[in-house]
Protein backbone atom coordinates (compact mmCIF):
# COMPACT_ATOMS: atom_id res chain seq x y z
CA UNK A 1 0.00 0.00 0.00
CA UNK A 2 3.06 2.15 0.73
CA UNK A 3 4.30 1.16 -2.37
CA UNK A 4 1.83 2.45 -4.26
CA UNK A 5 0.87 5.81 -2.68
CA UNK A 6 4.70 6.61 -2.86
CA UNK A 7 4.90 6.39 -6.47
CA UNK A 8 1.49 8.37 -7.10
CA UNK A 9 3.19 11.10 -5.82
CA UNK A 10 6.25 10.88 -8.13
CA UNK A 11 4.00 10.78 -10.92
CA UNK A 12 1.88 13.89 -9.60
CA UNK A 13 5.03 16.22 -8.95
CA UNK A 14 6.23 15.09 -12.45
CA UNK A 15 3.46 16.23 -14.45
CA UNK A 16 3.49 19.81 -12.33
CA UNK A 17 7.05 20.04 -13.26
CA UNK A 18 6.48 19.56 -16.78
CA UNK A 19 3.83 22.62 -16.87
CA UNK A 20 5.94 25.18 -15.72
CA UNK A 21 8.15 24.52 -18.43
CA UNK A 22 7.52 26.74 -22.02
CA UNK A 23 6.53 24.50 -24.93
CA UNK A 24 8.37 25.00 -27.77
CA UNK A 25 8.24 28.36 -29.61
CA UNK A 26 4.54 28.85 -28.93
CA UNK A 27 5.29 29.96 -25.13
CA UNK A 28 6.18 34.32 -24.57
CA UNK A 29 9.39 34.93 -23.02
CA UNK A 30 10.29 38.07 -21.68
CA UNK A 31 12.68 40.43 -23.64
CA UNK A 32 15.87 40.62 -21.52
CA UNK A 33 15.87 44.40 -19.50
CA UNK A 34 18.77 47.07 -21.06
CA UNK A 35 20.87 49.45 -19.06
CA UNK A 36 21.71 52.71 -20.24
CA UNK A 37 25.61 53.79 -19.41
CA UNK A 38 25.84 57.57 -18.91
CA UNK A 39 29.81 58.96 -18.82
CA UNK A 40 28.63 62.41 -16.77
CA UNK A 41 29.77 64.07 -20.35
CA UNK A 42 28.09 66.46 -22.12
CA UNK A 43 26.61 65.75 -25.67
CA UNK A 44 28.94 67.04 -28.38
CA UNK A 45 27.77 70.53 -30.04
CA UNK A 46 27.09 69.99 -33.99
CA UNK A 47 30.98 70.97 -35.40
CA UNK A 48 29.33 74.34 -36.85
CA UNK A 49 31.84 77.17 -38.12
CA UNK A 50 30.22 80.68 -36.56
CA UNK A 51 31.78 83.93 -36.75
CA UNK A 52 32.75 85.47 -33.32
CA UNK A 53 33.50 88.60 -34.19
CA UNK A 54 32.39 90.68 -36.79
CA UNK A 55 34.19 92.93 -39.12
CA UNK A 56 34.22 96.13 -38.34
CA UNK A 57 34.98 99.14 -40.50
CA UNK A 58 37.39 101.53 -39.86
CA UNK A 59 37.08 105.31 -40.07
CA UNK A 60 37.15 107.55 -42.75
CA UNK A 61 37.10 110.51 -44.53
CA UNK A 62 37.48 112.44 -47.72
CA UNK A 63 39.38 115.42 -48.55
CA UNK A 64 38.96 117.83 -51.41
CA UNK A 65 42.37 118.96 -51.58
CA UNK A 66 45.09 116.69 -49.92
CA UNK A 67 47.95 118.48 -48.27
CA UNK A 68 51.01 118.68 -51.08
CA UNK A 69 53.70 120.69 -52.14
CA UNK A 70 55.95 120.71 -55.09
CA UNK A 71 56.82 122.24 -58.55
CA UNK A 72 57.20 121.65 -62.41
CA UNK A 73 60.93 120.96 -63.51
CA UNK A 74 60.64 123.86 -65.96
CA UNK A 75 58.72 126.33 -67.21
CA UNK A 76 57.14 125.95 -70.59
CA UNK A 77 54.04 125.35 -73.02
CA UNK A 78 54.23 121.57 -71.63
CA UNK A 79 55.36 121.24 -67.51
CA UNK A 80 55.44 117.95 -65.64
CA UNK A 81 55.44 118.87 -61.56
CA UNK A 82 56.43 117.08 -58.68
CA UNK A 83 54.31 116.69 -56.12
CA UNK A 84 54.64 114.92 -52.37
CA UNK A 85 52.94 114.76 -49.29
CA UNK A 86 53.32 117.89 -47.10
CA UNK A 87 51.59 117.38 -43.16
CA UNK A 88 54.10 115.32 -42.07
CA UNK A 89 54.33 112.05 -40.37
CA UNK A 90 50.56 110.33 -40.34
CA UNK A 91 48.89 108.79 -37.19
CA UNK A 92 49.71 105.08 -37.03
CA UNK A 93 47.68 102.81 -38.83
CA UNK A 94 46.30 105.48 -41.38
CA UNK A 95 46.40 105.18 -44.91
CA UNK A 96 45.87 108.19 -47.49
CA UNK A 97 44.98 107.05 -51.04
CA UNK A 98 45.18 109.66 -54.12
CA UNK A 99 42.27 110.48 -56.33
CA UNK A 100 41.57 112.86 -59.07
CA UNK A 101 43.58 115.26 -60.05
CA UNK A 102 42.08 118.83 -61.38
CA UNK A 103 43.33 122.40 -61.80
CA UNK A 104 42.18 125.86 -60.39
CA UNK A 105 41.69 127.72 -62.49
CA UNK A 106 40.89 125.08 -65.18
CA UNK A 107 40.92 127.63 -68.09
CA UNK A 108 44.94 128.28 -68.49
CA UNK A 109 46.49 124.92 -68.67
CA UNK A 110 44.95 121.67 -68.70
CA UNK A 111 46.22 118.23 -67.72
CA UNK A 112 48.09 116.69 -70.14
CA UNK A 113 50.46 113.56 -68.54
CA UNK A 114 52.23 113.63 -71.33
CA UNK A 115 54.46 116.12 -70.97
CA UNK A 116 56.07 113.72 -68.00
CA UNK A 117 58.50 111.27 -68.65
CA UNK A 118 57.06 107.67 -69.18
CA UNK A 119 58.59 106.17 -66.06
CA UNK A 120 57.55 109.03 -63.98
CA UNK A 121 54.71 107.44 -61.21
CA UNK A 122 51.28 109.10 -61.58
CA UNK A 123 49.35 110.48 -58.68
CA UNK A 124 45.94 108.69 -58.80
CA UNK A 125 46.01 105.51 -56.96
CA UNK A 126 49.19 106.69 -54.90
CA UNK A 127 49.16 105.14 -51.02
CA UNK A 128 51.06 106.88 -48.70
CA UNK A 129 51.06 104.90 -45.26
CA UNK A 130 52.31 105.81 -41.97
CA UNK A 131 56.05 105.16 -40.60
CA UNK A 132 57.02 104.69 -44.66
CA UNK A 133 58.63 107.36 -46.57
CA UNK A 134 56.00 109.04 -49.01
CA UNK A 135 56.63 108.48 -52.61
CA UNK A 136 56.60 111.48 -55.12
CA UNK A 137 53.80 111.46 -57.84
CA UNK A 138 53.84 113.84 -60.96
CA UNK A 139 51.46 115.79 -63.13
CA UNK A 140 51.66 116.87 -66.55
CA UNK A 141 50.16 119.98 -67.99
CA UNK A 142 50.03 122.44 -70.86
CA UNK A 143 48.93 125.43 -71.24
CA UNK A 144 45.97 126.52 -73.66
CA UNK A 145 45.39 130.13 -72.85
CA UNK A 146 47.14 133.05 -71.44
CA UNK A 147 46.23 134.07 -68.21
CA UNK A 148 47.74 135.90 -64.97
CA UNK A 149 47.13 133.59 -62.90
CA UNK A 150 49.65 130.25 -61.78
CA UNK A 151 46.88 127.27 -62.05
CA UNK A 152 46.86 124.89 -58.45
CA UNK A 153 47.27 121.12 -58.80
CA UNK A 154 44.47 119.98 -56.28
CA UNK A 155 44.63 116.45 -55.58
CA UNK A 156 41.45 114.68 -53.96
CA UNK A 157 42.47 111.90 -51.45
CA UNK A 158 40.88 108.89 -49.02
CA UNK A 159 42.52 108.69 -45.56
CA UNK A 160 41.52 105.92 -43.04
CA UNK A 161 42.67 105.54 -39.89
CA UNK A 162 42.49 103.55 -36.73
CA UNK A 163 40.57 106.19 -34.32
CA UNK A 164 38.28 109.39 -35.52
CA UNK A 165 40.76 111.47 -33.63
CA UNK A 166 43.55 110.18 -36.14
CA UNK A 167 41.10 111.34 -39.06
CA UNK A 168 40.85 114.29 -37.44
CA UNK A 169 44.13 115.16 -36.88
CA UNK A 170 44.67 114.23 -40.95
CA UNK A 171 41.81 116.68 -42.13
CA UNK A 172 42.87 119.91 -39.85
CA UNK A 173 46.26 119.61 -40.84
CA UNK A 174 45.32 119.12 -44.71
CA UNK A 175 42.92 122.19 -44.56
CA UNK A 176 45.93 124.24 -42.47
CA UNK A 177 48.41 123.55 -45.60
CA UNK A 178 45.72 122.51 -48.64
CA UNK A 179 48.15 122.65 -51.99
CA UNK A 180 51.41 124.73 -52.64
CA UNK A 181 51.62 122.61 -56.27
CA UNK A 182 51.41 125.63 -58.95
CA UNK A 183 52.08 125.52 -62.69
CA UNK A 184 53.85 128.52 -64.13
CA UNK A 185 51.90 130.72 -66.78
CA UNK A 186 53.52 132.11 -69.03
CA UNK A 187 52.89 134.41 -72.60
CA UNK A 188 51.53 131.95 -75.45
CA UNK A 189 53.27 133.01 -78.37
CA UNK A 190 51.32 134.70 -80.91
CA UNK A 191 51.52 134.27 -84.70
CA UNK A 192 52.60 136.35 -87.29
CA UNK A 193 49.85 137.29 -89.45
CA UNK A 194 51.40 138.65 -92.51
CA UNK A 195 49.34 141.61 -94.36
CA UNK A 196 47.53 141.06 -97.22
CA UNK A 197 48.92 143.60 -100.15
CA UNK A 198 45.61 145.78 -101.58
CA UNK A 199 46.18 146.21 -105.31
CA UNK A 200 46.79 149.89 -106.10
CA UNK A 201 43.55 150.66 -108.14
CA UNK A 202 44.68 152.83 -111.72
CA UNK A 203 43.27 156.35 -111.75
CA UNK A 204 42.84 157.94 -114.91
CA UNK A 205 45.60 160.63 -115.63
Amino acid sequence: MRTVMAAAVAILMLVVGCSDTPAGNGGSTTPPETTETTTGEPTPEPTTTETTQTKQNKPAISLATAPVGGAPDETGIEQCASVAWLAGDLPDGTVVTFGEVRLEPGDIFELYQQACPGDRRRCPGLTIRANTEPESCYVGAKQVANGTEDPNVVIEAEVTCDTEDDCRKVQKEAKKRGTQVEFITGELPTETVEPTETPETPTDG
